[in-house]
């Protein structure tokens, strides 16, 4: 027990990751089966970063005044999948968007709390962050492909069922996990005006913006393209996600490494290059072999660039504004660029078809890896004034 103690971020985020993979990978697929269209879905996929905006604020704030982080992990662990329930009624868009914003009141505060309450322990104990975190990505890609062949069999119907099993496991480890150091505070208005009089800095996040969009095109709709693909739907989304998710390992260990020799500008650069060639060859419609291929680019697309994004807007920025930068980038790739990306690529999909919504995406994320290679000033290390 005080083995499972010490490593308890490892197993929480093993089967937290886990859980996502039984869920999430699946989801834009059924909600196609049950009717809805491209626009609709990515509608649906809009309106968890739009809340998110608001409510994690709100959470943060809480947690920071009454220091309930493990309270509410707990209740969040049960109240997302039981409302996820939501989308198996085949009640309608009307009642799936209202299931959307319930499930982002609970879910939105998930991974900042539990990062938190990782990283505290972390320094605690003499681990490292990255090593408590890689195992979510373990979780996710041992999982995912054996639960999509298993839909395969017994119907994707089951899968939030299946999902809410694995997150009662998360709630019960959840009472392992030690009361974390506090979450970062939301930035505040006057702060991120600031920052981002610097030109540097706003050129940083509109290229991370471009990028992102596109990537995120990718990732909203992926499970749509499958499926119109046809054959054994499910069994083919858990094979090309597990082959993605075991890609991001390596590239999570070393990204730090590679963005210290080579300095940030050409790592994002080719996490940007990478992510437009896997457009391409997504957009020609591709036999599996080469699908299945194209998924190892997601070390690369996502893990290099993003642990490379996070790093370079901590550097760019002097103490005392660094979480107000990491909030920036996190809204930035996360919640903006699903916005767009779900809205633009859903309506490209219903009207020009998949092809043009990846080449389109391509050339978002070719664009900002130009502009990328054009920004000197991305060094190793340089930092924007206070000025």
């Amino acid at each position: 027990m005080n083995r499972l103690h010490t490593y308890a971020p490892h197993v929480y985020y093993f089967f937290f990751f886990a859980a996502a993979a039984s869920y999430a990978p699946f989801l834009a697929f059924w909600l196609r089966e049950a009717g809805l269209t491209s626009q609709q879905i990515g509608i649906l996929y809009a309106i968890g970063p739009l809340v998110a905006l608001v409510v994690q604020p709100i959470w943060g704030l809480l947690c920071d005044k009454h220091g309930i982080e493990k309270a509410v992990l707990m209740i969040c662990s049960l109240m997302t999948p039981a409302i996820a329930f939501g989308y198996s009624t085949g009640g309608g868009f009307a009642l799936y968007a209202a299931t959307a914003v319930a499930i982002a009141i609970f879910n939105s505060p998930m991974i900042p709390l539990s990062d938190a309450i990782a990283v505290a322990h972390a320094q605690k104990y003499r681990q490292t962050y990255g090593a408590s975190r890689m195992w979510g990505s373990i979780g996710y890609a041992v999982l995912v492909s054996p639960i999509g062949i298993m839909y395969s069999h017994i119907g994707i119907r089951h899968m939030f069922v299946f999902y809410m099993v694995m997150m009662v496991v998360v709630f019960a480890i959840t009472l392992v996990l030690e009361k974390g150091g506090g979450v970062r505070k939301a930035a505040s208005w006057s702060d991120i005006g600031k920052l981002l009089q610097n030109k540097e800095f706003r050129m940083f996040l509109l290229l991370v913006l471009l990028v992102a969009s596109g990537t995120q095109c990718f990732s909203v709709f992926f499970s749509v393209y499958v499926g119109s693909t046809g054959g054994n739907v499910s069994e083919k989304i858990g094979w090309l996600t597990a082959v993605s998710a075991l890609s991001e390992l390596p590239f999570f260990i070393l990204a730090a490494r590679f963005s210290e020799r080579f300095g940030y500008r050409r790592m994002l650069a080719l996490g940007a290059f990478a992510a437009a060639l896997r457009m391409c060859i997504v957009s020609f419609d591709p036999p599996m072999g080469l699908l299945l291929a194209s998924q190892m680019l997601q070390g690369i697309t996502f893990a290099l660039f993003y642990a490379a994004g996070v790093q370079c807007a901590n550097d760019l920025c002097p103490e005392g504004w660094k979480t107000t930068a990491q909030t920036l980038f996190s809204m930035v790739y996360t919640s903006l660029a699903v916005l767009i990306a779900s809205n633009v690529g859903g309506w490209l999909i219903d009207h020009a078809g998949f092809s043009i919504m990846y080449r389109t995406a391509a050339v978002l994320c070719f664009a900002g890896g130009v502009g990328f290679i054009a920004m000197r000033g991305l060094g190793r290390g340089g930092t924007v004034s206070r000025s």
